[in-house]
């Protein structure tokens, strides 16, 4: 019986025990403000942080609208520059072109005058050739061996030298005289001028003829007397010319210098001394 009595007694202490003390309950209050508290830092934190961000932002716009703001700035200035640049090779490109323009018209009118001083020169040229028409040249006639009288000296020898026959023995000779220019080894030539055109060609027909012309011991050669450029646009024929005698081909030179070569029963004319050298060195056997 007492341990049935005592067992029921025992029953109510184990159900005390199971229920929360008093003190648990107060450590439960005392740890749940803290936790309140925790929360209220969390969204103050939060709130610092974006507080933070926005002046961050607002430090970085500011500073990013400085500098674009310099940015623009030189952008502009670099724009007026350009622009002015830009104007002023537009500026350059139009006074290239009117000078390009210009220059093609100078080119022209250049041309239409080296055409004309060209003409002129070729007209005043034949125009000096012509009024040597009925002249001769006596080359390599020794100085003073004419005498005070060059004139009646000239138409005496003349006939005699080239074995013509004339009315009275004689040329008859309108002027006689020494060319000018610089004295060299060579007496200068003689220029004859002859009354008679026809005279001139019997004078060189007959100079041809006559071989080892001389006198006083030097050899005598007659020419046409001709102008300076005539000379020497046949003078530059001399080699070709000398090849053709070596090989003894006939050829002629024809006013004002135009070679003239019979070759294998065909006539070559030739204007200048290339054409012809070529021909002679690549033609000829």
């Amino acid at each position: 019986m007492k341990s049935s009595g005592q067992s029921q007694k025992e029953k109510p202490s184990k159900q005390r025990q199971t229920q929360p003390k008093i003190s648990d309950h107060a450590s439960i209050l005392a740890v749940a403000p803290p936790l309140a508290n925790a929360s209220t830092m969390t969204d103050a934190s939060a709130l610092d942080i974006s507080a933070i961000i926005r002046e961050v932002s607002k430090n970085i716009g500011e500073v990013m609208e400085q500098k674009l703001s310099k940015f623009s700035d030189t952008l502009d200035k670099i724009t007026s520059r350009l622009d002015d640049q830009s104007k002023r090779i537009g500026e350059a490109e139009q006074r290239v072109s009117n000078v390009e323009d210009q220059l093609a018209t100078m080119e022209q009118r250049l041309k239409e005058m080296e055409k004309c001083s060209a003409g002129m020169a070729q007209r005043l040229d034949e125009g000096e050739n012509r009024s040597r028409r009925d002249n001769i040249r006596i080359l390599n006639f020794k100085e003073n061996a004419e005498g005070n009288n060059s004139i009646q000296f000239f138409e005496s020898w003349l006939p005699t030298a080239l074995g013509l026959s004339t009315a009275k023995g004689r040329i008859k000779i309108d002027r006689a005289h020494r060319s000018f220019g610089p004295k060299g080894n060579r007496p200068p030539p003689v220029i004859i001028k002859l009354h008679n055109s026809r005279d001139k060609m019997k004078i060189l027909s007959a100079a041809k003829k006559v071989q080892n012309l001389e006198y006083a011991g030097s050899p005598i050669y007659i020419a046409q007397d001709l102008s300076l450029a005539v000379r020497e646009k046949r003078r530059s024929f001399n080699d070709v010319c000398q090849k053709l005698l070596d090989k003894k081909i006939r050829f002629v030179m024809r006013y004002p210098a135009r070679l003239v070569v019979n070759y294998r029963g065909s006539e070559h004319t030739f204007e200048n001394a290339y054409e012809a050298q070529t021909f002679v060195d690549g033609s000829l056997e």
